[in-house]
């Protein structure tokens, strides 16, 4: 008899809160989808950079699927809770008649495990199909080609999946037993005509909290654009502590502060049901201030997620072939200063004396040394406009010889330059950095080097010096041979070009230099030196293969929240949708017709969902900005058009949400 009743109590709420049910198969279809990647690339060719790589994006995977399971079993909670509420009337009519709360217990028990089973099922049906797709675009973000297409059910992702939704589903249920057992009868008889007490809308003190919720928010955006996201600092932490209270304030002044605006403009205000459809909205958001500051503050992260993670793997993708314009490059890094002087070795003589001859693989190649300059790059780039070299860290600028620079360039059959004495070039790898370097060399005739002046080239560089994953040479010196010597050794490098097949000749490479680390490990030791490769073919794998985990963790993570915070919003008012079936017959029968009531759910459900995304946009504007920043040392991207497309798609999800809430509060109300 209960479980019958559990039956029909679940298919009544399945239609009332379709927007919840739809959320959790949702979140369930895209935590299985996430964690099946591992068995998706099963049947992809992979080399041994791609395979750590995909090993590392699962294990990152794995460890933010449990946060992501903490975000939803709140989800699970906060629904729960907000349904048991809106039920009270309903189990106190079941005590009535005799039903003990134990058994109003199991029948919840019984719904939960319902439930629970059709979001299960649903949400991996869903995404066995799914994920079948998702082991294409794995496939291209790595540039790998499929051997064969085999259509694959991820037995550990099912189960994985089963058992972390198992436990929130367990957890609901043993707080669904403590909330039924301390239930009195008077309490849930009389639930729903407890009435929401306003607070705090006397007009002074909302105007008040409002101004230093503004002021809060204005010194939060100005702290974080002066100190950006290079350094995590006071100042950093500040600008979070001074945002979140903000945001708080602002939900808690809009309160009482909304309707006392709006009452100001008489027409508007007595026009149509606008004076009920504010007060409904008013009550909302003073009931729920705490939750929508949350929900801004989970949307804002949202949309960062998704335009950081998109705009990371552009970066990273656009700089990927520049970056590396050899077919490897050794180096040579000392852990001290004094190190450096401890040998005179090229690289070269070093690698032979552990096993590995460069000649055996290449017959142009070049050893070359990277110096420290006496120059600081802030006092190099102290009267820049662009701001955004501030936001970055102080360092030494590296300064290479003129001879090695033109043979280097040649080497990437790029033209070679010719320097006067005491003349300094400056080249980047950093298409940021481009614009101020350009401006420097056409705004300053000389550059002082030491205690030295030197004139500085009307032309500059956009070029790499070496293999590297992402852009590292913010700005180096070129000066004649002579002007170096004076100056301390950096670190050691060498480039080199295969001879004959290029894939052939990486992989006998590679695999030799491997062997000879053991040596090596000796001579880093007792020369206090790091020896370090990269390979065209590994940078550009790397490349793909991290832009693939950052696009990956910021869709997942960005996902979630989003459609977290869009069901709880839908869920509060389609609970208030319930709360309100007597007042809109009220309406009706004073004469107020459909269309009237329809247009006035819509302004108040589409009000409710607005204003958080508004503000969240609002403090993405700041946040999006500096963390375009931070991706821009990556490479250079479309930042427009990849902060429009992002937010585009956010916004149509939210807008699904929206639209899912407005037809399922017309049909409670029209019930």
């Amino acid at each position: 008899m209960l479980f019958k009743l559990s039956r029909r109590n679940v298919q009544r709420s399945i239609k009332d809160y379709s927007v919840y049910f739809f959320t959790l198969a949702l979140g369930i279809c895209i935590f299985y989808i996430f964690n099946s990647i591992e068995s998706q690339t099963i049947m992809m060719d992979l080399s041994e950079t791609q395979k750590i790589f995909l090993d590392a994006l699962n294990k990152i995977i794995s460890m933010v699927s449990v946060f992501v399971s903490f975000v939803l079993g709140f989800l699970i909670l906060y629904a729960n809770n907000f349904l048991i509420k809106k039920r009270n009337k309903e189990f106190g009519i079941y005590m009535t008649l005799g039903i003990s709360r134990s058994k109003i217990a199991f029948m919840l028990f019984y719904e939960t495990i319902i439930v629970g089973i059709l979001s299960l099922v649903t949400g991996i049906f869903i995404a066995v199909f799914l994920s079948q797709g998702l082991a294409g675009v794995t496939a291209k973000l790595f540039a790998i080609d499929m051997t064969e297409y085999k259509f694959i059910f991820s037995k550990d992702a099912c189960l994985k999946t089963i058992f972390y939704f198992g436990i929130m589903y367990f957890i609901s249920m043993v707080f669904n037993f403590i909330i039924v057992s301390r239930c009195k009868l008077i309490n849930l008889i009389n639930g729903d005509r407890n009435n929401e007490k306003l607070k705090g809308t006397n007009l002074v003190l909302s105007v008040i909290l409002f101004i230093i919720s503004v002021i809060c928010l204005a010194v939060a955006y100005k702290l974080i654009l002066e100190n950006g996201l290079m350094e995590i600092n006071d100042k950093f932490k500040l600008s979070i502590v001074l945002g979140i209270v903000g945001t708080v304030l602002f939900f808690r002044a809009l309160a009482g502060f909304l309707i006392k605006v709006i009452q100001s403009s008489k027409n508007q205000y007595l026009k149509n049901l606008n004076t009920f459809t504010l007060r409904q909205l008013n009550s909302k958001i003073n009931t729920n201030y705490i939750s929508m500051s949350v929900i801004c503050l989970m949307l804002f992260v949202s949309i960062g997620m998704y335009t950081a993670s998109i705009g990371t793997k552009s970066a990273m993708e656009n700089t990927s072939q520049f970056l590396a314009p050899y077919d490897m490059t050794l180096t040579h890094t000392y852990e001290k200063q004094e190190n450096s002087k401890a040998s005179k070795d090229k690289i070269s003589e070093t690698v032979k004396k552990i096993g590995f001859n460069i000649k055996d693989y290449t017959n142009e190649y070049l050893d070359y040394n990277i110096y420290n300059s006496p120059v600081k790059f802030k006092q190099l780039f102290k009267s820049t406009t662009d701001n955004f070299l501030y936001s970055m860290r102080d360092f030494t600028v590296p300064i290479v010889k003129l001879s090695d620079y033109n043979k280097l360039m040649k080497m990437q059959n790029k033209e070679t330059i010719s320097l006067k004495d005491k003349e300094v070039f400056i080249f980047t790898d950093m298409s940021t950095i481009e614009p101020s370097i350009k401006e420097y060399v056409s705004k300053n005739k000389t550059m002082k080097i030491g205690e030295e002046d030197f004139e500085v080239n009307s032309q500059y560089g956009f070029y790499s010096i070496e293999d590297t994953p992402i852009s590292g040479n913010i700005a180096t010196l070129v000066v004649k041979d002579e002007n170096v010597h004076k100056y301390s050794l950096l670190k050691k490098c060498l480039s080199l070009n295969y001879v004959g097949d290029k894939v052939e000749t990486e992989n006998k490479a590679v695999k030799n230099l491997e062997k000879s680390m053991g040596e090596g490990k000796k001579y880093e030791e007792n020369n206090k030196v790091k020896i370090s490769a990269m390979t065209r073919i590994i940078a550009l794998e790397g490349n793909m293969a991290s832009s693939s985990m950052y696009l990956y963790v910021g869709l997942y993570i960005g996902i979630i929240f989003l459609i977290a915070s869009a069901a709880v919003l839908g869920l509060s008012q389609l609970s208030g949708a319930i709360e309100s079936v007597g007042i809109y017959e009220i309406l009706r029968k004073l004469g107020v017709s459909s269309n009237m009531i329809n247009r006035s759910i819509f302004i108040q459900v589409l009000l409710y969902f607005a204003i958080p995304i508004l503000l969240a946009l609002v403090h993405s504007i700041f946040g999006i900005k500096v963390a375009n920043d931070v991706v821009k040392i990556i490479g250079d991207y479309d930042t427009l058009g990849n902060n429009i497309i992002s937010i585009c798609i956010i916004c149509a999800v939210y807008g699904v949400y929206f639209y899912g809430t407005y037809r399922g509060y017309k049909r409670i109300v029209n019930k």
